[in-house]
């Protein structure tokens, strides 16, 4: 497997695909030097750095390629890298954690960017929502997800996703939740998400819609990368080895298709 760089409490694998992941929360490491944050969200989304990891090992051993990421090894009770900069630590010894992750991820942004022209960004998180779902997010809440196509829509400009119809010959509601979105090609490989064609928004509203890191590194704010903040549920996905592994082979699988189907790469490839 590609040796990780490691330098700041970060993890950086160097990819050559026109993707990025990204793990902020999944450390557990708490330098003494770095105090303990005082307000805001500490849980950690556990194993989501192991998943991240076997991603990684999928990639390798399905198409032999790999894909970029940036893996947080310390923990969120320190710094919090899905967090505007003034929001994300409290002690000044942190600011060159904050600043090595997103430098990590601007990088590989400027080379893919460089290089291919287009590519995705993957902001990966657990959750532990009653349903179970794997929640797909776009930066847009549950409630727009529930209004009528015609009507969500017009929320295209106002997503992480919102240059991603540059590449695509789908529309964006397709992109969305279509028969080719990320939600229901997971669906299709035994993982019920949100949205997709079968669960098109959350009946109990418990959904996350995405945050800082894909607003920053999505295309709402234009660029040729567009970005996708992910949620994956704790049963069956992150509570063994066994399904850490199941899930990482279809969510590959996932990936693959979707790049091919809406940026015309062919992962997979020679």
């Amino acid at each position: 497997m590609t040796q990780a760089i490691i330098k700041n409490h970060i993890k950086y694998y160097q990819g050559d695909i026109p993707l990025i992941l990204s793990a902020p929360h999944g450390g557990e490491f708490e330098p003494t030097d770095i105090e303990n944050r005082t307000s805001g969200v500490f849980d950690m989304d556990d194993f989501t750095a192991e998943l991240t990891v076997e991603i990684i090992k999928e990639f390798q051993n399905s198409i032999g390629k790999t894909p970029y990421a940036v893996i947080a090894d310390i923990s969120r009770v320190k710094v919090d890298l899905n967090r505007k900069e003034n929001e994300a630590y409290e002690d000044i010894n942190a600011k060159k954690v904050y600043d090595q992750f997103h430098t990590f991820i601007q990088d590989s942004e400027k080379i893919i960017d460089q290089k291919y022209g287009k590519g995705l960004y993957i902001d990966i998180h657990g959750q532990s929502h009653p349903k179970g779902y794997l929640e797909f997010g776009y930066l847009l809440v549950n409630d727009i997800l529930k209004h009528p196509d015609d009507f969500l829509k017009t929320y295209k400009n106002t997503t992480s996703i919102k240059t991603l119809s540059k590449f695509s010959n789908d529309s964006f509601l397709e992109q969305l939740k279509g028969a080719n979105s990320m939600g229901t090609l997971m669906c299709n490989e035994g993982y019920d998400s949100i949205p997709s064609t079968k669960i098109p928004y959350a009946v109990d509203d418990n959904y996350f819609e995405g945050a800082y890191d894909t607003i920053r590194y999505g295309s709402l704010k234009g660029g040729n990368i567009s970005g996708i903040q992910i949620e994956f549920p704790y049963k069956d996905i992150r509570d063994s080895d066994e399904n850490i592994k199941k899930c990482a082979k279809s969510f590959v699988k996932t990936i693959i298709k979707f790049m091919e189907i809406h940026f015309n790469i062919k992962l997979d490839s020679k």
